[in-house]
């Protein structure tokens, strides 16, 4: 089934620079037994589970019986084939969400399931099936306490694996490698990240269209979500060997917080949101976005954060009419999702777009673009909001496909209604299988 969608606002200019045109958006149901009662499938921070190798688009997600499901298509074709795997998982749990990817070889990769728990790994059993193999192991070292899994092509058909070992506030950053030739994962960092038995690192990564690796993260020293802090950053131009401040200054690896090159110092108890979301413009500028609050009792808002000369600029993002606090434990439901950073450069601007969801305009699917012009220094950032949907997505954030996005940016990014109760990880909400969907939105 296919929908069009829209677009509410005509495209204006914001900033002297170029128009900001209308976004077109269509949504293609990919199933419709999709699990519902968690967010588990649509969480923001996934790298990925929506794929795009050459004309084939794959997919990934958690049907209404818990078992992993995949799906592919041709890129021309609306209808997806699926294939549901033998594996199930704890999908009341939103943590457990999966991560795919395709290697240069076409093996599609899939990680899912995982809170504190041991690696789920499997591999297709050839390329371009969706028909995956036993569960294995990568290389059987720090592999019994796995969280956030996440997978990354690198340019030249490789792959990296990052994910967490160890709990909430004592946790580090592991990465390893994998040689499409050889098939072989490798370990490229035990320890990336050191939190030290103190705290852990909430992170996200990118790829630039040089190949350039670059790592956003903030801190967080218990369970409680309100004691993240700082946001800090990391870049890499040989595959994740090794790793820069902004600056160019080399790291010692691991990174502690003492060590950390930190683009904003923010307080416990601010309302910061983990993980942040990072991208890069074609110059290999980095940009970090996140939602905290400025200052004690100030609401909660998106601010997008990129380098200017020697020094961090903080732009202000998009009102938004939620107030709120940010604590507690478990996987929460606050009023407006974490968002999905995506930055296209102009001749004269570098477009900065912000997708998320927002409660106060009807829990729909918003658009969110800046132009920040280039090669002058500007002090405040002007958003125009669109709405991309026109129904509730109900507790759905975004993540997106970042194949599309680099080849041909357009935005695809998973959809579903689902919900989710407030700090629940061992509860699922009452509610039937919803449609697992793709927008595809031409920014």
């Amino acid at each position: 089934m296919r929908a069009f969608l829209a677009a509410l606002l005509l495209g204006i200019s914001l900033l002297t620079g170029p128009a900001i045109a209308a976004p077109s958006a269509t949504l293609i149901t990919i199933d419709n037994n999709a699990w519902a009662g968690s967010s588990v499938n649509v969480l923001a921070g996934v790298r990925q589970s929506v794929f795009t190798e050459g004309n084939v688009q794959y997919a990934g997600f958690y049907n209404q019986q818990g078992y992993l499901v995949l799906a592919k298509r041709t890129l021309d074709d609306e209808t997806w084939q699926t294939r549901v795997s033998p594996y199930q998982a704890n999908v009341v749990d939103a943590h457990n969400h999966l991560s795919l990817v395709v290697d240069g070889s076409g093996f599609l990769h899939v990680s899912f399931d995982h809170h504190n728990t041991p690696l789920k790994y499997a591999v297709a059993v050839a390329p371009g099936s969706l028909e995956l193999g036993e569960l294995v192991s990568m290389t059987g070292k720090h592999e019994n306490s796995v969280t956030y899994p996440q997978f990354y092509r690198l340019n030249n058909g490789d792959l990296l694996f990052n994910y967490r070992h160890g709990g909430s506030g004592r946790g580090v950053l592991v990465v390893n490698h994998y040689d499409h030739k050889t098939h072989q994962w490798s370990r490229r960092h035990d320890v990336l990240i050191d939190g030290e038995g103190k705290r852990s690192a909430y992170w996200d990564m990118t790829i630039d269209a040089r190949g350039v690796l670059h790592l956003a993260w903030n801190w967080r020293e218990t369970p409680d979500v309100a004691s993240n802090y700082n946001l800090a950053y990391a870049r890499s131009a040989d595959q994740g060997k090794t790793w820069q401040t902004v600056k160019g200054a080399n790291y010692a690896i691991p990174i502690t917080d003492a060590t950390a090159d930190y683009a904003v110092v923010i307080p416990q108890n601010s309302n910061l949101m983990n993980p942040p979301a990072i991208a890069a413009d074609a110059n290999s500028r980095p940009f970090i976005a996140n939602y905290w609050s400025a200052k004690p009792g100030d609401a909660p808002r998106y601010r997008v954060v990129t380098p200017d000369g020697d020094r961090w600029q903080v732009f202000d993002g998009p009102k938004t009419a939620a107030d709120f606090s940010l604590s507690g434990i478990g996987t929460k439901r606050p009023p407006i999702s974490r968002s999905v950073l995506l930055i296209k450069n102009k001749p004269d601007a570098s477009l900065v777009h912000l997708i998320y969801r927002d409660d106060h305009q009807g829990e729909k699917v918003i658009l969110a673009t800046a132009a920040l012009p280039a090669g002058k220094t500007v002090n405040a950032l002007r958003w125009q909001q669109r709405p991309l949907t026109d129904l509730s997505v109900g507790a759905w954030e975004p993540s997106f496909d970042p194949q599309q996005w680099h080849l041909n940016s357009q935005a695809h990014l998973p959809v579903q209604q689902v919900e989710q109760l407030d700090g629940s990880d061992h509860q699922a909400a009452e509610t039937a299988p919803k449609p697992f969907s793709l927008l595809m939105v031409n920014p």
